[in-house]
């Protein structure tokens, strides 16, 4: 009886550990948190989104491929690895031209922060009284260094700001100044006046619009 009492003791102790190997077998491995991290190798670029279009910010280097990124919140930003090779402005903004969304303004850290800006002399619009034209779905407005609109697009046309105050137009059409439309002008429409928080302030003949 002891020896049978002993025997049977190691069979079901070896029996329970065969139950406990082939459940850890069956049960598969939780990922720790560092199994699904992103290698510390990659950049912040690569880590925010996959869809990447080229740009230009260097007419003599010519257009660079995966320039500027998009991420899934339709941010852009353009890749960390171009960011040195920019010409920052004192206030920290670089011009850089996306095949899709034009001139853009770029910050230090690679934001996009000011899109849809209108070509000027072949490059990007400057900034005037602190703020530039924008263009949204042909209308125009004004945006500030932070990249906030302060004045929305709802205009047809618009000359840059002066002594805090800017010409605009409902109404106007563009038209090209040369064969090559570098340049172009307005004509037509109502003409209006306002400074530089969007007000009204007055009503101008269309021959009086200096």
């Amino acid at each position: 009886m002891r020896i049978a009492t002993i025997t049977t003791v190691l069979l079901l102790v070896f029996a329970a550990s065969s139950v406990g190997q082939d459940s850890a077998a069956q049960t598969p491995k939780q990922p720790t948190p560092t199994d699904n991290a992103i290698p510390s190798h990659q950049s912040e670029g690569d880590k925010i989104g996959a869809t990447r279009t080229a740009c230009l910010f260097d007419f003599e280097r010519g257009e660079v491929p995966n320039c500027v990124r998009e991420s899934a919140t339709g941010e852009l930003f353009v890749a960390p690895q171009y960011l040195k090779e920019l010409s920052f402005d004192s206030h920290g903004l670089a011009a850089v031209l996306s095949p899709k969304e034009g001139w853009m303004y770029v910050n230090r850290r690679g934001k996009v922060v000011i899109k849809g800006v209108p070509v000027m002399d072949n490059g990007a619009d400057l900034f005037h009284d602190g703020l530039v034209r924008i263009v949204s779905n042909g209308k125009y407005g004004f945006a500030n260094r932070r990249g906030h609109v302060v004045i929305p697009p709802i205009y047809d046309g618009a000359l840059n700001f002066e002594k805090g105050r800017a010409t605009v137009c409902k109404g106007c059409k563009s038209k090209c100044d040369d064969p090559g439309c570098e340049y172009h002008s307005f004509s037509g429409g109502e003409w209006f006046q306002i400074d530089i928080t969007g007000t009204v302030l007055a009503r101008l003949h269309p021959d009086n619009k200096g």
